[in-house]
């Protein structure tokens, strides 16, 4: 459709809708009830750096059909199972909500799931609960890292570690929550405990929790009504 013409279609859209309330809404509202429905969007959680069964697209992905763009990759995904797993979290956010690209912590201790690269040195730094920075953790070498000079194991307070981060969230006016979609590793991607995770929202750490099922419609009966 040519630009010229989206006028036409809207004012058509709004006169057929007046009987039944239709009204306007924007992108931002949008992406609020987005979350609640733990759906993912394009360009933050649904990108080329992830597999579709790491983002949580396997119903739409049919290895069984003829060739496509991307099957021999998603084959060998499904095939070795997904390094990560995306995930939507609510968050105890205070007086800010997550943007994306916040740290994801867990408390794990020594266990590594192997899905932090190396930091790099650059981006913004990880703080403690007490507000001082948080250097990476470097383990001297010994015969489980083959020898290498050192193992940098990511960032570290204790137990707590640097599995994830966020891609994008923000505040779900309907079920009134903060939340929160990001990648952390596939093997604590069903945990709902409580006091597993914290997200790092503007250097201070808020709990958080993963919510496997969408707060809002679950079922998906209202879409389908």
């Amino acid at each position: 459709m040519q630009p010229a013409y989206e006028r036409l279609v809207y004012a058509a859209i709004k006169q057929a809708g007046e009987e039944f309330g239709i009204v306007d809404f924007g992108m931002r509202a949008l992406l609020s009830t987005r979350l609640e429905k733990n759906f993912p969007t394009w360009y933050r959680e649904l990108r080329p750096i992830y597999g579709p069964f790491e983002g949580g697209m396997d119903r739409f992905i049919k290895l069984e059909k003829n060739d496509f763009i991307g099957r021999e990759a998603a084959a060998k995904e499904f095939a070795d199972g997904p390094k990560l797993r995306r995930v939507s979290m609510i968050v105890d956010a205070v007086d800010a909500d997550v943007m994306g690209d916040e740290p994801i912590w867990a408390k794990i201790g020594d266990t590594d799931y192997g899905t932090v690269d190396k930091p790099h040195g650059y981006g913004a730094p990880r703080f403690d609960s007490t507000g001082a920075a948080i250097q990476a953790t470097v383990k001297s070498p010994s015969p489980e890292t083959d020898g290498d000079a050192s193992t940098v194991l990511g960032l570290r307070d204790g137990d707590w570690r640097v599995v994830g981060w966020v891609t994008s969230g923000g505040y779900a006016h309907y079920v009134e929550k903060s939340l929160a979609q990001g990648y952390v590793p596939a093997a604590l991607a069903d945990d709902e405990s409580e006091g597993l995770f914290e997200v790092e929202i503007l250097g201070k750490r808020c709990k958080a929790r993963i919510n496997v099922e969408p707060l809002f419609d679950p079922t998906g009966e209202k879409m389908r009504g």
